[in-house]
């Protein structure tokens, strides 16, 4: 599975559905360029697949326009209150022409060169699905990057991971796209 996302801080990837017709495999990911620390990015990326002669899951599946839908969520600990908090979200991204795969990219850099929400840790909650016409309706899920600490100085205690990830919001609250 290539990718074009950048080198990452910190990314994760994994299956969020996997049925009968077709699978939807989501990554998550907090990047920095090496050579400018505060200069960093959360991405999500979703790919659509379906089963082959060669297993399920084994062949890449183009998508029609509007059938790929991928959020990435940014979220930054806050070592007061020891939750992790949305700093900046990219909203839902959908594809506008067939294809395999989709991003969301939320850059992290203001125009000051200073992290949105402040120095500290960084994480990314990666949502990507893709709408199923067998299932007439939105699989996938979502996915944490992991995190990195984005600040001029070295790096506090880590914080643990998010609870859970809940992909809830996206039932119910998203129609189906339009066929052709």
């Amino acid at each position: 599975m290539a990718t074009a996302l950048p080198a990452s801080a910190a990314d994760a990837g994994a299956w969020t559905y996997r049925g009968p017709q077709e699978c939807t495999y989501s990554k998550a990911a907090i990047a920095t360029p090496s050579t400018e620390r505060t200069a960093a990015f959360g991405t999500s990326m979703v790919q659509a697949w379906k089963n082959s002669p060669g297993g399920p899951c084994r062949q890449a599946d183009q998508r029609p326009a509007g059938y790929l839908m991928a959020t990435a969520d940014l979220y930054k600990w806050n070592n007061l209150v020891h939750t992790w908090q949305l700093c900046r979200t990219s909203g839902r991204v959908t594809n506008n022409m067939a294809s395999r795969q989709l991003e969301a990219t939320v850059p992290l850099r203001t125009g000051s060169g200073s992290m949105p929400c402040g120095n500290g840790w960084y994480g990314t909650m990666a949502g990507g699905w893709q709408y199923s016409l067998s299932q007439r309706a939105w699989v996938g899920g979502k996915v944490w990057s992991g995190h990195h600490f984005f600040a001029p100085s070295t790096a506090p205690g880590t914080p643990p991971p998010p609870l859970q990830v809940d992909d809830s919001p996206i039932k119910g609250m998203i129609s189906a796209p339009a066929q052709s």
